[in-house]
């Protein structure tokens, strides 16, 4: 989902992430997005794993060629592999991250 911006801001009911030159990123709060407990776990997990993670403000395009995930309580840490009918990259990164929540 899109803010009234065009900024990507989250999924229907879960937090989006995307990672893309070895940089895992999610949209700032300030798009209008729930501060939900699994996406702090998942800022925390990338601190201690050393992996850089950015809070971003950025339009759909940045999703392209990125591997992309998303996160809630229910569900954890869930790999998205299609996106507006194509197929979407997987990265380890997002196994990693999730075995750090388990």
């Amino acid at each position: 989902m899109l803010n009234t911006r065009g900024e990507v801001a989250c999924a229907a009911a879960a937090n989006i992430f995307w990672i893309a030159g070895g940089v895992v990123r999610t949209p700032a709060l300030d798009c209008g997005v729930l501060d939900g407990i699994i996406r702090a776990e998942v800022l925390r997990a990338c601190a201690r794993l050393g992996v850089t993670c950015e809070e971003v403000r950025v339009g759909p395009e940045a999703l392209h060629g990125a591997a992309v995930f998303l996160t809630n309580s229910l569900i954890g840490v869930r790999p998205v592999t299609r996106l507006d009918g194509r197929d979407l990259q997987a990265s380890d990164l997002v196994d990693r991250l999730a075995e750090a929540l388990a």
